[in-house]
């Protein structure tokens, strides 16, 4: 069926529109009037397609709105689903090595954050089977317990791919999440694009940038909440769309292609409330770039803003009348729960992007030297944290068209100065520069004093700013497709290659997941009763194997420690949570530590103690490379030998 915007796509590309019935009915009379009027240059089209008015109300100078409407990807245009299967295609060699091994591989480099999404894939449909509340949990951290909604632990993609989980395993879902993200980055970036106004060219050229963005491709590195974010480019456009009705309607209608604000509204209700469940980060980076461009426009065009903002307020009204009835108790239980906390668990203004970070590479995109992979390596956190980059070619891109566009194109300002706030907005509280940690107060110390924006970390922003300067991409290929050089097309692919190469990532590297010993893998062999164990190597953020097990296992016993986040005694955040009980504190210490632990009497009256607080039934030492002093000190703990069951050492709780 052919939509709206695919009608009005022909009045800002060089490509034609899709035929339609109405159209072919009134043809006669278009071919009659086409030949009376003259044609208008791309130029100054594509000027009052940037200037149309907004408020629902459509300019008669403007030409259509193109984009694809709900459901469209490449619309009815061969060249661009071509160009965007091959992209995608491109990807999975990227992500090459989870592919062949869902079940068995995970991304190297972050191996601790691969096994807390793992947990969380596998609890939500165990919960969830069982009849029992997937927000809260006490199977990881007992008895205290853990929310789920202060955690990232994607629910919603949890649920939509219970069936996989169910018969594969949540390793298999979640290395299926990490080959999707980028696909879906594509679609997402590429939709918004055209929504926007952009040839089918440019779109594909701005969703390549954001698809492989370093942003995007550094998060598969155990972060794919943030890796896994077409709901990203898609917000912003809503949020735009939600104020600013343009284009010329076919077949009626309110606002932008037919959209009415309760169709908008719903739209974007749906949306961010899957984005609620799918990454909170994500969610707060697409209300920041809304709330840039919201104020670029007003600033730039008051009338227009104030013109749309009575649409802007029905279409509010309906996108909160969506997401509230499903969100407000999650997001109730987040913040005021018994489990809620508030601050940041991590130190403050450590992860930030170094502001050389835009332009050095890193080792894992294919052009590189030795020299700026290793300045890169000096950056804080792990590649994971590193997502600034976007390579000289882009970067002088951006402030080009910036130049060239500023004063014809709005969506070049709210672009520009989205991409320019974003970007110092990520450099942190305390500015890193070439790897070193100045002094220098940044701009983001002023804006993470602000409640809930406390929790975020500078660094993430990369995204929002990769976001930006994919707009800004397409919209100078745009511009130069519109233009009137006879070798336009060479130049804006050239443009586009030119940016898009320094981007390209090698293919992820892969290591074998944690084995999983037959104690738990066979766990209705050997677990019965819903026990707790305390599990060891114990698990804490830097080693959080035993969650493995205890997914693997059926999520068949609880246990004390974990990798989360929880509420200290003064309710800020912690990682970790409270603080764990001195033997757990003495257990970690020696794995950790690597060296020999002489036990003494008052240790081994604190295990005890410490054992009856859990509540334990049993302590179990799975394989590690410190199990033999781990082994040593719980037999010296508790006086006793343990059994070897299924690859473990079991000690049982004394009646």
């Amino acid at each position: 069926m052919t939509t709206s915007s695919d009608r009005g796509a022909a009045d800002v590309t060089d490509e034609p529109a899709p035929a339609d019935p109405s159209a072919e009915r009134s043809a006669g009379r278009s071919a009659q009037r086409s030949a009376e009027v003259p044609a208008e240059p791309a130029e100054r089209s594509a000027q009052r397609y940037a200037q149309a008015p907004a408020g629902g109300r459509p300019s008669p100078e403007a030409p259509r709105h193109a984009g694809g409407g709900v459901g469209s990807v490449a619309g009815s245009y061969p060249p661009a689903r071509f160009a965007l299967l091959a992209l995608a295609g491109f990807s999975l060699v990227v992500t090459g090595g989870l592919l062949r091994g869902l079940g068995s591989r995970m991304a190297e480099g972050n191996l601790p954050d691969a096994m807390h999404y793992t947990w969380w894939l596998g609890w939500t449909v165990h919960a969830l089977g069982n009849l029992d509340n997937p927000l809260v949990t006490g199977t990881m951290n007992w008895p205290q317990g853990v929310s789920a909604m202060n955690n990232t632990t994607l629910l919603l993609p949890a649920v939509v791919l219970s069936p996989v989980t169910a018969l594969a395993g949540p390793l298999v879902t979640l290395n299926l999440l990490n080959v999707l993200a980028i696909p879906a980055c594509l679609a997402g970036g590429y939709w918004a694009a055209r929504r926007i106004g952009l040839r089918p060219a440019a779109s594909v050229a701005a969703a390549a940038v954001f698809g492989f963005a370093p942003a995007v491709v550094n998060s598969l590195v155990g972060h794919i909440t943030m890796a896994f974010a077409p709901g990203l480019p898609v917000l912003v456009v809503l949020s735009v769309d939600a104020w600013r009705g343009r284009g010329v309607e076919v077949g009626g209608g309110e606002g932008s292609n037919g959209w009415t604000p309760r169709r908008t509204g719903v739209v974007l209700g749906l949306v961010a409330t899957a984005q609620v469940f799918t990454g909170e980060e994500v969610l707060f980076q697409a209300g920041l770039g809304a709330a840039i461009v919201l104020v670029v426009a007003a600033l730039s065009r008051p009338r227009e803003v104030r013109a749309g903002a009575a649409r802007f307020a029905r279409t509010l009204g309906v996108a909160l009348a969506v997401f509230l009835p499903v969100t407000a108790y999650p997001l109730w239980l987040q913040f005021f729960g018994p489990l809620a906390h508030h601050g940041n668990p991590f130190l403050k203004d450590y992860y930030a992007a170094d502001l050389t970070g835009f332009w050095t590479p890193t080792d894992r995109l294919w052009l590189h030297s030795a020299e700026a992979a290793a300045r890169a390596a000096t950056f804080p956190g792990g590649i994971e944290e590193h997502l600034a980059y976007l390579g000289w070619p882009l970067l002088i891109t951006c402030v080009a068209v910036t130049l060239w566009r500023w004063r014809d194109d709005v969506r070049v300002r709210c672009a520009a100065v989205g991409l320019f706030a974003a970007a110092t907005l990520s450099l942190g509280g305390r500015l890193w520069v070439g790897g070193v940690w100045t002094q220098a107060t940044g701009p983001y110390a002023v804006l993470q004093k602000f409640p809930v924006v406390e929790a975020s970390l500078a660094s993430r922003l990369g995204l929002l700013a990769a976001l930006f300067a994919a707009a800004l991409l397409g919209l100078a290929v745009d511009a130069v497709l519109r233009s009137r050089n006879e070798w336009r097309r060479v130049a804006a692919v050239l443009l586009a290659a030119a940016c898009l190469a320094p981007l390209l990532p090698r293919p992820l590297t892969t290591l074998a997941a944690p084995q999983v010993p037959a104690y738990f893998a066979d766990g209705d062999r050997y677990i019965t009763g819903d026990p707790v164990l305390v599990v060891l190597p114990y698990a804490w953020a830097g080693q959080p194997v035993a969650m493995r097990w205890q997914s693997e296992s059926g999520y068949r016993f609880r246990m004390p420690g974990g990798y989360f986040l929880g509420p200290g005694p003064d309710g800020h955040a912690y990682v970790g949570g409270d603080a764990d009980l001195p033997t757990a504190e003495l257990l970690r210490t020696v794995a950790t530590e690597g060296v020999p632990h002489e036990v003494t009497p008052a240790e081994q009256e604190q295990a005890r103690a410490d054992l009856r607080t859990w509540g334990a039934d049993a302590v179990v030492l799975g394989p590690d490379a410190t199990s033999e002093l781990l082994r040593t000190t719980v037999t010296a703990l508790l006086g006793r030998e343990p059994e070897r069951l299924g690859g473990v050492d079991v000690w049982r709780a004394s009646s």
